[in-house]
């Protein structure tokens, strides 16, 4: 009996395709975020920013197409670009490159960040790891945001057509809902 590694489900079989959803942020505690130091000025700033305009305009649209590419690499690879925005205005942007171990399960997450629809302007590029639980339901992501180190966990929903995630640090929380967008043509949405 041959078994599929967690990571191909999660990347190959459920994740891959066009999600589309809601995206919140919020600060948990005022007091543990303006005592962090590590954050900096212009991280401050893009917390209050998101804040802001959560509290005036409600959660953001979150877009997410996963591309699988399991011939990449040693053990396979998947592309992933996730926009966040508001009134079609672009407010977040990553484009992430998951590099799958042999394990089945380790990943190592090659990320390029861009805060508002200036291309570069409030950009970077970091590494993270990530790790796929649950026979590839589940997955938990250690991600450096903010100046802060976050703990992403996503779980897939029974149908494997919808993802919830929460990402959590010591002063903040945000959350991720998305779902399957249906592929051009098709009356019932796509299958995994």
């Amino acid at each position: 009996m041959t078994t599929t590694a967690p990571s191909h489900v999660y990347y190959f079989e459920v994740g891959t395709g066009v999600r589309r959803g809601t995206f919140t942020f919020r600060v948990t505690s005022w007091q543990r975020f303006l005592r962090a130091r590590e954050i900096g000025a212009k991280n401050r700033l893009l917390v209050i920013v998101m804040c802001v305009s959560q509290w005036l305009t409600g959660a953001s649209q979150l877009d997410s197409t996963i591309v699988a590419k399991p011939r990449e690499g040693d053990f396979g690879e998947a592309d992933n670009t996730v926009r966040l925005s508001k009134f079609g205005a672009t407010l977040y942007l990553l484009q992430e490159r998951y590099v799958l171990d042999p394990d089945g399960r380790t990943i190592v997450v090659h990320a390029d960040e861009q805060f508002g629809p200036v291309p570069r302007f409030l950009a970077r590029t970091f590494t993270y790891p990530a790790e796929i639980r649950e026979a590839g339901m589940a997955s938990t992501y250690h991600m450096p945001l903010l100046g802060t180190a976050w703990t992403a966990t996503y779980q897939v929903a029974a149908d494997r057509r919808a993802l919830a995630g929460e990402l959590v640090c010591d002063w903040a929380k945000a959350t991720e809902k998305a779902a399957r967008v249906p592929a051009a043509g098709s009356t019932t949405g796509d299958r995994p």
